[in-house]
């Protein structure tokens, strides 16, 4: 497939002869070409350039001072027009989370046709086209980069623990089911971010331009269609970037389709403006910096947060050496009273897991939680329903932007992250504070809406494997606890010849 150039520049003086005449031989477009154009162009704008105020709001509201690498996701990753939110299953899940799609054709619709009526005279946009795919390549670019990042760095599905593993699979939302079946494989989830960073790394270049947009169309399209399997929820912005990826790969898919199904020989003509000498150092300064701080500073970020252990859903603080594994509630006393194992028991602990992080969970029965959601985007926050009505707000994704960006505070980092409950139930999370001079665990609870349950339990480890925890619990009542280790082999981790304990 060979590729032509044709250079155009906006003054005829920086035109050399050959050039003149090329640009006067220059084929016009059809009416209903430059109508169609004027329309797409909008439509592309009103995708590629953030128009909400929240999303401004938000920018404004990053602590500087503490910037790292989910700060930059938040920029490029989820920004798409939603000015319109509908609070239904159907508006977070189906069809109606894409309401904002046909309500931008509609604006770009009215706005190219009052362009058309006071631009008759124009041959042909293809200044305009360039720009308008420039706009495109770089807003899926920086989107493949920054979601690529997250999987390369083993962040989005990270690592599975204890207290996953001691749930049972009933109790899992779809959701999470699709997140772990991708955090078994660690080398996976490797290669599907590697698929994304490449394809927005090759858009970042005019001659790899088709390849990378060809790459993208695939990758984002197929996250669109698991997020509709797995109600995931953040089908709308992977469907506007496999979108984007289509109008960027429109003009060279009848020569790709010449080449690959009807095995003809094909050519591509690129359109390429000729800038003066300020002009492209302009240009060169926009690209460069952008480059440098959604590519390059991202990438710092990103192995700065992965060698420093900050992954963004898994607490960093370490656990008490030691005690991480299953542990089984051999003795439970509650207010000095023997209690002995119940399965519909609401206060007694059935069992434990200790993470290598400082979270500590148990399972009892009956006891009623909000589920945690870990997409800001996905479902209601707190305080909100079903409603089914439709909202209309100038700030764009209110259940996104609404809420203001806390300053940076690493002591409330742990208790916020919410992962290890989220999207699944059957267990109560704590993080806990030790203060191993005194032997005593300050824990608290991580569900935001139980966050005022705390416990202030003391331990002792009389010996290998045994904990005993002891002091007063959530509910004022005074506990104590004995639990002894169980040295379980998960099938995830056993060799074909290794028995199993159930």
């Amino acid at each position: 497939m060979k590729v032509l150039t044709e250079p155009k520049s906006n003054t005829r003086a920086a035109i050399g002869p050959k050039e003149r005449v090329r640009v006067a031989t220059r084929k016009e477009w059809t009416p209903l070409q430059k109508t169609t154009f004027r329309i797409a162009f909008i439509f592309v704008a009103l995708f590629a350039i953030p128009l909400d105020v929240g999303f401004y709001r938000m920018i404004w509201l990053i602590d500087y001072a503490h910037l790292n690498y989910r700060h930059l996701t938040e920029v490029f990753v989820f920004y798409n027009p939603q000015f319109i939110n509908h609070f239904s299953e159907g508006g977070f899940f189906g069809w109606k989370s894409y309401i904002n799609i046909p309500f931008m054709l509609l604006i770009a619709i009215a706005g190219g046709l009052i362009w058309s009526l006071f631009d008759k005279k124009r041959r042909d946009y293809n200044v305009l086209y360039y720009w308008a795919r420039v706009l495109a390549r770089y807003r899926v670019a920086y989107a493949g980069i920054a979601w690529g990042y997250k999987k390369l760095f083993i962040m989005q599905m990270p690592e599975q623990y204890e207290g996953l593993w001691n749930t049972p699979l009933i109790d899992f939302f779809a959701k999470r089911l699709y997140w772990e079946h991708i955090s078994v494989s660690p080398p996976y989830e490797f290669f599907l971010g590697f698929a994304e960073f490449i394809g927005g790394f090759l858009l970042l270049f005019r001659k790899t331009t088709t390849v990378g947009a060809s790459i993208t169309f695939a990758v984002f399209g197929n996250i669109a269609i698991a997020n509709h399997a797995y109600d995931i929820g953040e089908q709308v912005p992977s469907a506007c970037m496999a979108m984007l990826s289509v109008f960027i790969l429109w003009k060279d898919i009848p020569a790709i389709v010449n080449l690959l199904i009807k095995e003809r020989d094909a050519a591509v003509t690129r359109f390429y403006p000729v800038f003066t000498k300020w002009q492209n150092r302009v240009r060169l300064a926009i690209k460069y910096s952008f480059n440098a701080v959604f590519v390059v500073l991202f990438c710092i970020l990103e192995i700065y947060a992965f060698t420093h252990n900050d992954f963004y859903k898994i607490p960093n603080t370490p656990g008490l050496s030691g005690l991480k594994g299953y542990y089984n509630v051999t003795e439970f006393r509650l207010n000095n009273e023997i209690v002995p194992y119940s399965p519909f028991d609401n206060k007694r602990w059935q069992d434990v897991t200790f993470e290598k992080w400082s979270s500590i969970s148990f399972k009892v029965a009956n006891r009623p939680q909000e589920i945690e959601m870990f997409a800001a985007g996905s479902y209601p926050k707190r305080g909100e329903v079903y409603d089914n009505q439709w909202k209309f707000h100038w700030s764009g994704d209110i259940r996104r932007y609404r809420s203001t960006r806390e300053k940076h505070d690493p002591e409330k980092r742990d208790i916020n992250i919410g992962w290890e409950a989220s999207g699944m139930s059957g267990r109560i999370w704590y993080y806990y504070k030790a203060d191993t001079i005194n032997q005593v665990l300050y824990l608290q609870n991580k569900n935001k809406a139980d966050r005022n349950q705390k416990q202030v339990l003391r331990y002792v480890i009389p010996s290998d494997g045994r904990i005993i925890l002891y002091g007063s619990n959530e509910f004022n009542d005074s506990i104590y606890v004995v639990l002894d280790k169980v040295d379980k082999l998960y099938p995830l981790h056993a060799k074909r010849d290794e028995p199993l304990l159930y």
